[in-house]
Order: structure tokens, then C-alpha cells, then sequence
């Protein structure tokens, strides 16, 4: 074998952002900008790694990656260790190449989980390389240990999976979307610290009873017994995340949310952050494709961003190189 090929798609979350952290269920979808691993064996050289989107090159001796502290070379020792692998299981001389950029605009995240969705790409590249078998939750136990302790897993299961699907607890069931519903992806323009907001609630919420937290966590779960009442319960979870996120002052609903969000109640259309919020992305849903569509240009009109982006059914991929 010449090498091996690996991609993953991104994510976005629709429903159970921060409550998911609490251990409520999350609607989650994989979303068609993926991230590509490219790993190839090289006659000498060492091991060369080189990322596009996240721009970061090195060039060094197999044995000297795992004392990398920074660049794409932390990240290949997350997927290692997910891999219960070390270096000296790998060859000597590769070329590994991480592609992210279709998760970037304008040199700014985009806010759709590239960094798990790169994990599970660069895991399943290596596990296919040495013919390791590559599991869901030691990548979502690396993802969370490149996190600094922090994050549900949940953008790890949809790179993994593809698809929607409904996590809680590191445990995925797959979702079928209703096809009556349209959807517009919507970039706020920068790119958020998840941890710094996640930081942020998880200070709030240690200060006692917090009811907006209960009605969120609630708000979250119905989403998974609404039938042909999702998009009510879609606006629902969003009233609740608004008012989590006045009463945390989180920073969740942005100015160009809020924009959105104002001019989706004059179309009839649902508008909301999706994730941490913030400056990553939003998401427009209607069940009227036409007036989807009017959201669409006033929304473009008033500067907001919108994303060309769909949902996407496969997850990881992997493909064998022939020399």
C-alpha cells in the first residue's frame, strides 16, 4: 500500500447546545464541508506533516513528534493515543497532509467542528495504514483531552457518523429529518472560543438552581418526540437559548445573530446560533421554501453571510492508495 486517504464531514448542532453538557440530548448534523487526511510513504526524509485551513508545516524525525507542544503534530498524538498506538508503530518516513480548509472562509473558522472532524479523519488514516481497528469513543476521550478537559463529544459523533443523529452521553441514535423543512447555513463573521463560552456557562451554572437551565435541558429532549411539530420545537429550544444566554451573559446570540433572528420572525422563518455561538454559525429553517428564500436576500442585504453548505449522510471515509 502507497497510503491511505481519510475524511470527515463537519457538524452542525440544531438543537442542545450547553445543555448538552449536562448530560440532556442533542440534535446534531454532519454537514458536506469535510476535512481530508492524505497520508503517503516517502523513500527518506523523516516525517514531513503539512495542514491547509489551519496553517501549520513541520518537517522532523518520527521519534521527536511526541514531544511536539504545538501544530498538527499535537493532533496526530491525540489520534495515536485514541489508537492506543505510539510512534515507533509507524513507519519512519511519511508524509501526512490535513486539509480543513473547507471549514474555513476568509481565513476564519467557521465554527463547524473542524478540529474533531480533523481527529477523526487523521485516526482513520492511521488506523487504516498500520490496519488498527479505529473506535468512536477513545476519539471522543482524545477530542476532549485536546480540549483541555472540555466538550460533550458530540461534534466527534457526527464527524464519525455522518448523518443526524441524537447524542447524549457519548451515545449516538441516527435521526431522520423531516423533508418538508429548508435550511440556510449562515457564518457571523469571526471565529468563537468555544472553550472561553463554554467556560463561561459552566462558571454560571455552578451558582445554584437555575430554571432558564431546566427549561433549556427540556426544551432539548422534546425536540426528540416532536413528529411534524419539530420546527415549534426547533423555535422552542431557541426561545430557551436566548434566554440562557440573557441570563448567563454567555455571548451565545451575537449582533448578527440577533439580526437574523429579527429578521426571520418578519419572514416566518426560524433563525438561531448553532454550537457555541457567538461568531461561528447559524442556521435559517422554514417549512415555506419561498419564504426561506426571502430571508435569504434581506438577510444577504444586511451583510449577513450565507454559507453554500448542505447536510451530508456519510461520515469518515477511508481509501486505500495503490503505489
Amino acid at each position: 500500500m502507497h497510503g491511505v486517504t481519510a475524511s470527515a464531514p463537519g457538524k452542525l448542532v440544531l438543537a442542545g447546545e450547553y445543555a448538552v453538557l449536562t448530560g440532556a440530548p442533542a440534535l446534531v448534523a454532519a454537514i458536506d464541508r469535510r476535512v481530508t487526511c492524505r497520508i503517503t510513504a516517502r523513500q527518506s526524509g523523516h516525517w514531513q506533516l503539512v495542514s491547509r485551513g489551519f496553517e501549520a508545516h513541520c518537517r522532523c524525525q518520527r521519534d521527536a513528534l511526541g514531544d511536539a507542544v504545538a501544530g498538527p503534530a499535537v493532533l496526530v498524538g491525540h489520534a495515536l493515543r485514541a489508537l492506543g498506538m505510539d510512534w515507533r508503530q509507524l513507519p519512519e518516513h511519511l508524509q501526512v497532509e490535513i486539509d480543513s480548509r473547507p471549514c474555513y472562509r476568509h481565513g476564519a473558522k467557521l465554527g463547524l467542528g473542524s478540529s474533531a472532524a480533523t481527529l477523526v479523519a487523521v485516526a482513520a488514516a492511521l488506523a487504516a495504514l498500520v490496519g488498527r481497528d479505529c473506535e468512536l469513543q477513545p476519539l471522543i476521550a482524545a477530542h476532549r483531552a485536546m480540549q483541555g478537559g472540555a466538550g460533550s463529544g458530540s461534534d466527534v459523533a457526527a464527524a464519525w457518523h455522518g448523518g443526524a443523529i441524537r447524542f447524549q452521553n457519548g451515545q449516538v441514535e441516527p435521526v431522520r429529518l423531516p423533508d418538508n423543512l429548508h435550511f440556510a447555513f449562515v457564518h457571523a463573521g469571526w471565529s468563537t472560543r468555544t472553550r472561553d463560552l463554554v467556560a463561561r456557562f459552566e462558571s454560571w451554572r455552578q451558582g445554584g438552581e437555575r430554571p432558564v437551565l431546566q427549561r433549556l435541558i427540556e426544551c432539548s429532549a422534546a425536540v426528540f418526540d416532536a413528529g411534524d411539530e419539530l420546527l415549534a420545537r426547533l423555535a422552542a429550544f431557541a426561545d430557551a437559548l436566548q434566554a440562557l444566554d440573557e441570563a448567563a451573559n454567555i455571548g451565545i446570540f451575537s449582533p448578527p445573530h440577533l439580526q437574523g433572528r429579527a429578521l426571520a420572525a418578519r419572514h416566518g422563518v426560524l433563525y438561531k446560533p448553532c454550537g457555541a455561538g457567538g461568531g461561528d454559525m447559524g442556521i435559517a429553517i422554514a417549512n415555506d421554501a419561498n419564504a426561506l428564500a426571502a430571508w435569504c436576500e434581506e438577510a444577504g442585504a444586511a451583510q449577513l453571510s450565507i454559507i453554500n453548505a448542505g447536510f451530508e449522510a456519510a461520515g469518515v471515509r477511508v481509501e486505500l492508495l495503490k503505489a
